[in-house]
């Protein structure tokens, strides 16, 4: 039985597939997970393609067969709407405090190593160019569990480079952010599972007035991964029923020292610039 999601999956073994099996996954993707909670016939119709073929097409990802996939499907979309209250009400969370501590940084190790090993070389770069691009400006914002790690990744960007932003995706005040958002900007968006719909919907209205979107989510994937540009997944699930964005705030950090290493001259001439300021400001007489 694999352990990896199967969306995970799909677009990590791309290359292994043939041009029949990819119809398949282009279904499944497209209506991702409901298309494949059905008859193997039905999907097979979908796709234009023959049962056998997506039975060898689950075989590959490393099922017995399709009620297994169909079953790792359900069990995916339970996790993703699982909130903390859930999980408190199961047995899972009824942990001894012995050693909790170390079980709990253990676990959030781990979900910082299974974030390395999923992360793909591609992805992070692709993500570091857009947060280089010195001709557009940055915006980033999250939700209720994840707007602190878009203001801790402003505070960095703005000793980096200029017009960077922290918004909050509020709808109601949506007009007077959006309105400064051109084409060719980038919105850096934080949503994880129990995605905010304000928060999804803020980002579809950035997009379409031409913002390039990238995306920090979870291994389920918020909706807003069907249109942003670049997609950073982290694991978020640990010994505690409130998932962590530990690994969130690593990938962040990754991104700020690697934005440095591409902008060594413009980081240390801004940074100087800062300095001088604040010791200007130090200066200062004080008021009468």
């Amino acid at each position: 039985m694999v352990s990896s999601s199967v969306r995970v999956l799909l677009q990590h073994k791309h290359d292994t597939f043939t041009v029949a099996e990819k119809r398949v996954i282009g279904v499944l993707l497209a209506n991702y997970p409901s298309a494949a909670l059905t008859s193997i016939s039905n999907l097979a119709c979908q796709a234009g393609v023959s049962d056998p073929t997506v039975h060898r097409l689950v075989v590959k990802l490393g099922f017995e067969g399709y009620p297994e996939f169909q079953k790792a499907l359900l069990a995916e979309v339970d996790e993703r709407m699982n909130s903390p209250l859930s999980m408190l009400e199961t047995a899972a969370y009824a942990q001894s405090a012995v050693d909790l501590d170390k079980a709990m940084l253990g676990s959030l190790a781990v979900s910082v190593g299974k974030t390395a090993e999923h992360a793909t070389r591609h992805d992070f770069e692709q993500a570091v160019a857009l947060l280089a691009d010195m001709g557009h400006a940055v915006y980033c914002c999250g939700g209720r569990a994840s707007g602190f790690l878009a203001s801790r990744l402003v505070t960095l960007l703005c000793h980096l480079r200029p017009r960077a932003r922290h918004i909050e995706p509020s709808l109601e005040r949506a007009h007077e952010v959006l309105v400064d958002i051109d084409a060719g900007d980038v919105l850096v968006v934080y949503d994880y599972r129990r995605y905010q719909e304000s928060v999804v919907q803020f980002a579809q209205a950035a997009h379409a007035r031409g913002a390039r979107i990238l995306l920090f989510t979870d291994e389920w994937r918020s909706p807003i991964a069907s249109f942003a540009e670049t997609v950073l997944v982290s694991f978020a699930q640990t010994a505690s029923p409130f998932d962590t964005k530990v690994p969130a705030l690593a990938q962040s950090e990754s991104l700020i020292a690697a934005l440095v290493q591409r902008l060594p001259d413009q980081a240390k001439a801004r940074l100087q610039r800062i300095e001088a300021l604040r010791s200007a400001d130090v200066d200062l007489p004080a008021k009468a």
